[in-house]
């Protein structure tokens, strides 16, 4: 009787368990943000947790109302007393086509032979507003773009009439639509401007733009050119210089075939080609005459600043004065000259240096430019600094500014003899008369100069720099015969590299923390370890997945702890690329600790099993 109880209570125990077990599944849906204009994105998140193998994923209704756009796909595992489970994260880009309210249901997800169903979600689609829209003389743009291509480039300006010195934003755009796969990061060079003045600006987060009904990727690269003469110039052509992976474009789509052939001409694997925006004229207005102030500095700019200011206000006759001139704004101030400083009678003055620092927020080139001067008092009483006066034009408001600083008293009284001289004031001649004698040499020069003794031709430098041509052969000899071997064989030379390029990527995402942009580190972080992995498996970036990169790793013998931390950080990554729109800016500890894993990560590897 015992027996048959305790059977009957394993029985029971069993069918809980997988009661339990087939309830242990959720599937979660939000839509973010919840109201776009048509045309513009929302981010679909599917979440499904719980206890399953990954065997499908979700299945959406029917959207004819959208274009839908995968956008990347995350996992993580959690291991605990109560048991282990699984989180899936399926993020989709939605592109609405027409203005309404859509009810997004139903979204379903299969696990095993059950069939698991989200609460529906709601996304309200305004119609698209009118005033976005660029006005055709405020922007002018190249466009290398014919047919239906799967990469192309193009160029623009913010604006094609400037005033002298008035920045100009040039914007190189890189578009792709996963057609195409590349060998390598593109090479960018930039356009030639002659008449220009160029500044780099800070690089730009990727984005995704329609163009001809495709829905395409887009990095941009931006520059700021001011000209320095009025006339018309042309900002040149750039180029990006691509290497091409065709190796299994047989099974791809050959619509585009066309376009290789017509572009690029026929080509094996790993082909190099260049893609170039056309020029852009720029034509540049002279400064207006009417209005100008007759000590006009010639600094074109907005918002300036200027201040004077002297380490102390009290001196003795004979004691140095520090005097800082300082101009602070938007503009070019490489082109800058020093505004006009006129010290009270009885001063001489010297110029001890002058810095400047260069700020490129928001897209607009500012920067602060300080002068420094020494100012020796030789006449004791109650003086005064005159103001300081610096007139600039104002581009957008087409006006002429003036600002100028405050006057500065001193206070100088009479002087004293100091470390074994005395300045004495003549009030003719040589206003300074140094009395004693402040530089003795150490030692006279001898009458008589002689060669040292000692042959120099039989001395072992003699013979290492007759051998130095020889070293520096058969190091050339070297270094071409490395090169010939990365040429023939791809995947040697990008295993080889991508430790260099992870270090290279990851110093940027540490310089972008640095500059308080923590939401933008971890696409950095991102990009840093796919591509890595990418060149260590001879693969797209864009075309591997987070379970191919497991099932590699687990083929090169990666560990248990090494595997957990690659999960770790692209979850983290992840989880911040695809937050909400208007959500929380990243945490910088945080983001501190993800550049921090993903190094040691690449260490790890490649002092490891990717050696």
């Amino acid at each position: 009787m015992a027996k048959n109880m305790g059977l009957i209570w394993t029985v029971c125990v069993l069918l809980f368990a997988a009661n339990g077990l087939a309830a242990d599944v959720s599937i979660t849906a939000t839509v973010s943000p919840a109201a776009v204009p048509v045309g513009g994105e929302a981010t679909l998140v599917v979440t499904v947790q719980g206890k399953f193998t990954r065997s499908s994923t979700p299945e959406l209704p029917p959207l004819e109302d959208f274009s839908v756009y995968q956008a990347g796909t995350s996992q993580s595992f959690s291991f605990g007393t109560g048991g282990s489970g699984a989180t899936l994260q399926f993020t989709y880009v939605l592109v609405p086509k027409k203005a309404g309210t859509y009810t997004i249901q139903p979204i379903r997800f299969r696990a095993g032979d059950k069939i698991y169903t989200a609460e529906p979600v709601i996304l309200d689609v305004a119609p698209s507003p009118s005033q976005v829209r660029i006005p055709e003389s405020d922007a002018k743009e190249s466009i290398d773009v014919k047919g239906d291509q799967p990469i192309f480039v193009r160029a623009k300006v913010d604006r094609d009439t400037v005033y002298v010195n008035q920045q100009v934003t040039w914007t190189l755009g890189f578009y792709t639509d996963g057609r195409l796969d590349l060998m390598r990061t593109p090479e960018y060079s930039p356009p030639p401007a002659e008449a220009f003045w160029a500044e780099e600006l800070p690089a730009q987060q990727s984005s995704y733009k329609q163009v001809n009904g495709r829905r395409y990727l887009v990095n941009e690269v931006k520059r700021a050119f001011f000209a320095s003469a009025p006339g018309e110039y042309k900002i040149g052509q750039a180029r990006i210089d691509i290497v091409i992976d065709d190796f299994g474009r047989g099974s791809r789509d050959r619509s585009f075939d066309d376009f290789f052939n017509r572009s690029f001409g026929s080509f094996g694997f790993g082909k190099p080609a260049s893609l170039k925006t056309q020029e852009i004229v720029v034509t540049v207005l002279p400064l207006p005459s009417r209005g100008r102030p007759a000590r006009f500095s010639g600094l074109v700019g907005r918002g300036l600043e200027l201040s004077v200011q002297t380490d102390k206000q009290t001196a003795q006759v004979g004691e140095p004065i520090n005097l800082t001139l300082e101009v602070s704004g938007e503009g070019n101030f490489k082109t800058m000259s020093a505004p006009a400083l006129e010290p009270p009678d009885g001063f001489k003055v010297y110029e001890s240096g002058t810095s400047s620092d260069l700020f490129k927020k928001d897209l607009v080139v500012s920067g602060r430019k300080k002068y420094e001067y020494v100012l020796i008092p030789q006449i004791e009483g109650e003086k005064s600094i005159r103001p300081v006066s610096l007139s600039y034009f104002d581009p957008m408001a087409k006006v002429y500014r003036t600002v100028q600083s405050a006057p500065i008293a001193l206070d100088i009284k009479p002087g004293t003899v100091e470390e074994g001289r005395r300045v004495v004031f003549t009030g003719a001649g040589e206003d300074i008369e140094v009395l004693g004698k402040d530089i003795n040499y150490i030692r006279p020069v001898p009458a008589v100069i002689r060669p040292a003794s000692g042959s120099f031709g039989g001395s072992k430098l003699y013979w290492a720099l007759h051998a130095l041509p020889l070293i520096a052969l058969f190091a050339s000899i070297a270094v071409e015969r490395r090169r010939k071997r990365f040429r023939g064989d791809i995947r040697l030379a990008r295993a080889t590299r991508a430790g260099r390029d992870a270090g290279k990527k990851l110093d940027h995402a540490g310089r972008l923390l640095a500059e308080g942009r923590a939401n933008d580190v971890y696409a950095a972080v991102s990009a840093a370890i796919r591509g890595y992995l990418a060149d260590k498996m001879n693969a797209s970036v864009s075309g591997i997945t987070l379970d191919e990169i497991e099932r590699f790793l687990l083929s090169r013998g990666v560990g248990v702890e090494e595997m957990e931390k690659l999960r770790s950080v692209m979850k983290a990554c992840d989880d911040a690329q695809y937050a909400p729109a208007g959500s929380a800016a990243a945490d910088a500890g945080a983001a501190r600790g993800t550049v921090e894993a993903a190094a040691d990560l690449v260490r790890m590897f490649e002092k490891g099993s990717l050696s």
